[in-house]
């Protein structure tokens, strides 16, 4: 019994370790704040002369997203009342709900540069999801374009 206990003890230890380092990860990302949706560009899955909706444009571009705790305040279709975060790590091929079709190549040539890129799960209504590039940079997808957003500094 002393060695089982052991053994269970060390395997506790470890699990508590994994899941302490990566909720550790997982907070270092600041995603709550204001957000400037700065550019808009076709979607790698998008038909090649496909042209984008020109009303989605100017009320996305240059407008605000305000993640708060109890809400997310934006244009329609990203406002939301009641969000639900959650903050995971995708590998390539599920970034902008599995639309990739060369996850590796074309996550690199939006600038994803790690092997998971933290995502924030809003479990709002239309389950668009923010990937972040770099603490300052996130990106979603809308209507076969793909929108960069911009970290106000606080």
């Amino acid at each position: 019994m002393g060695a089982f206990t052991g053994r269970l003890s060390g395997l506790i230890g470890f699990v508590l370790m994994a899941w302490s380092a990566g909720a550790a990860h997982a907070a270092t990302l600041d995603y709550q704040g204001i957000w400037t949706i700065t550019t808009s560009e076709p979607a790698p899955w998008a038909a090649p002369r496909e042209k984008p909706d020109a009303s989605d444009l100017k009320a996305l571009i240059g407008h605000a997203v305000t993640f708060r705790v109890d809400r997310i305040d934006a244009p329609a279709p990203l406002g939301c009342k009641k969000p639900h975060y959650a903050i995971k790590q995708y590998a390539p091929d599920m970034l902008f709900q599995g639309g990739l079709t060369d996850p590796g190549k074309q996550a690199t040539a939006l600038g994803f540069t790690d092997k998971t890129i933290p995502t924030i799960e809003t479990g709002c209504d239309g389950a668009i999801d923010f990937h972040f590039v770099n603490a300052g940079t996130a990106l979603f997808g809308l209507n076969n374009r793909v929108y960069r957003m911009e970290k106000k500094p606080n």
